[in-house]
């Protein structure tokens, strides 16, 4: 999460540094800081969900420690995907990558607790499967916000990846109406 920064570049040749030069600087580099943002808390995101899931599994085999393995390949690659977009935000190709970068990593975190719970293998066999569908359904809300920014970018709407935004909602509703757990648990 702290190399998300590293993206966000100060132009180190200054000539005229006056007020103007910098508040022309400042505005340059918003895109950057939206994503960067946007990447930050969706990686928070992705972390609690990991957190969450692994709270639930008693017991970790090869496959599932590959599919952890293969998460963080991409999580890895955020940083970059992130500046890209955060240098071009218009660019459906730049929000493609982007976009494309958090289906994969978020979509591998669904598969995760799907298959720690088939057959309730790697987690306590008395797990309600209330709690199970909830898993399910929190770690379903980034990968479907993904499919629907590619059908943003790719339809030419700019800014496409402020559909994030909708995740605090897609959580909070899913939290309402979703499987009630006990103790109001948000699942997992």
């Amino acid at each position: 999460m702290t190399l998300l920064v590293v993206g966000i570049e100060v132009p180190s040749h200054i000539n005229d540094f006056t007020p103007a030069f910098v508040t022309a600087t400042l505005q340059e580099l918003y895109p950057d800081f939206v994503h960067y943002f946007i990447a930050f808390l969706l990686i928070a995101g992705l972390w609690v969900i990991h957190h969450m899931q692994f709270h639930k599994i008693l017991y970790v085999d090869h496959n599932l420690l590959w599919m952890t393995i293969g998460s963080l390949l991409f999580v890895a690659l955020i940083p970059f995907s992130t500046d890209l977009v955060g240098d071009f935000p218009t660019d459906p190709i730049c929000a493609f990558i982007f976009e494309l970068n958090l289906l994969v990593t978020s979509s591998l975190f669904y598969l995760q607790w799907r298959y720690a719970t088939a057959n309730r293998h790697l987690i306590d066999p008395s797990m309600s499967n209330g709690t199970i569908r909830a898993g399910k359904q929190r770690a379903a809300v980034i990968p479907v916000l993904t499919a629907a920014g590619i059908v943003l970018a790719f339809a030419g709407i700019p800014w496409s990846t402020l559909v994030y935004l909708f995740a605090p909602l897609a959580f909070l509703v899913l939290h309402l109406y979703g499987p009630k757990l006990p103790g109001g648990s948000w699942g997992f």
